[in-house]
């Protein structure tokens, strides 16, 4: 659903794709423009406050930008990994494997459904902050209008009051945009690596069913002929998976150098802005929704790479604890050739330069901080 709201369901027409794309770039370019004319103002005027506000808003419009138009450029590497899962759900027909991976990428959808529906939240908040004082002019009205805050400060070249609700409307479209193609787009990368990870599961589990049934003292060449079958199975689920994986990697590598580049300097700027702001209740709140919503979108386009790594490195715990030493020679080269490939993890990166983990994330996040020291300093002399 959120996918054909974008334009990006591998099943949608090319006219109903372009259309929808179209709609999504004038909307964004829109707000672009306003931002960068802000900006260019506030340089004029020589106030770096007023150009720091404006950067995390910028930041997220361009990652939203390199989100869209990835997943455009790359629409037949998206649509190969989508017809492969419907694939290899149909072929999968042991019912234990069909729970393995049912399992795992059932993990993913919940995870799925949390991010969008923490943003989708947020966003909410966000957009109903502005209306509050022109709400509470009608319910508690004083003898003077309450001053009116838009969701950002923009330049509009217009009058911010006479205007405020179409520049309000514009924002809350622009936002909205912004969301929804980040919820889908994040989404969607979500549950295809799960899936991978549930490919994974798949494997192991099938290795662990073949080595508790096997049959060491068996000549039986019928047994050992569907032993084998068993074990050529599990290799060709093997290669299923690092053929996702592979395409998964590819199509987000240069994408994700770029989002976190800029996720990087947008969080640090964000936290400088809810300092300058916190004499400000109703600004502090604002911009404290926009720096938990940039972390947790941080923290969940870097869960699925921690998930993938966990996954198959289990795979070579797998093997490694299992009863290889008591199946035939010929099945044990196969295993070997399997704990080979398992034991380098298989990590989704960002240009080849950050790995898309848990553990970088703390480390991003503790550099944020530091910028966000730094950046202080700046500002106060």
């Amino acid at each position: 659903m959120y996918l054909s709201l974008v334009g990006q369901y591998p099943q949608q027409t090319n006219y109903t794709r372009i259309i929808i794309f179209t709609v999504l770039l004038v909307s964004l370019g829109s707000l672009l423009l306003v931002t960068v004319s802000q900006i260019i103002v506030k340089i004029r005027e020589r106030n770096t406050d007023g150009v720091l506000e404006c950067i995390p808003i910028l930041i997220t419009n361009l990652v939203t930008m390199i989100k869209i138009v990835n997943l455009n450029i790359n629409r037949e590497l998206f649509k190969k990994l989508y017809d492969l899962v419907i694939e290899e759900w149909i072929t999968l027909v042991v019912n234990d494997d069909v729970r393995t991976l049912n399992k795992v990428t059932k993990q993913g959808s919940k995870i799925a459904y949390l991010y969008r529906s923490c943003l989708l939240t947020s966003l909410l908040f966000f957009a109903l902050l502005p209306l509050m004082s022109p709400f509470l002019d009608i319910v508690l009205p004083l003898n003077e209008t309450r001053l009116r805050q838009q969701i950002f400060k923009l330049n509009y070249l217009v009058d911010g009051d006479e205007y405020f609700y179409y520049i309000y409307f514009h924002l809350v479209w622009s936002s909205t945009v912004i969301v929804v193609i980040i919820v889908s787009v994040d989404s969607s990368y979500m549950l295809i690596t799960h899936h991978v990870c549930g490919l994974f599961a798949v494997c192991g589990n099938q290795i662990n069913r073949i080595m508790e049934n096997i049959n060491t003292n068996t000549n039986n060449i019928a047994e050992q002929g569907d032993l084998y079958r068993r074990f050529r199975n599990c290799i060709i689920i093997h290669e299923k998976a690092l053929m996702f994986y592979e395409l998964v990697e590819k199509m987000n590598r240069n994408s994700f150098l770029l989002q976190i580049g800029l996720s990087f300097m947008s969080i640090s700027v964000t936290a400088v802005q809810a300092v300058m702001n916190l004499d400000q209740p109703r600004e502090a709140l604002r911009i404290g929704l926009f720096f938990g919503a940039q972390k947790f979108h941080l923290f969940f386009i870097s869960l699925p790479g921690q998930k993938l790594v966990d996954h198959s490195l289990e795979l070579s715990d797998n093997v490694c604890g299992s009863k290889w030493y008591q199946t035939p020679v010929k099945m044990q080269k196969m295993l070997h050739m399997i704990q080979i490939r398992s034991s380098v993890p298989c990590t989704l990166s960002a240009g080849g330069l950050y790995d898309m983990n848990i553990e970088n994330f703390g480390m991003i996040f503790k550099s944020c901080m530091s910028y966000f020291t730094m950046l202080m300093s700046m500002r106060e002399s």
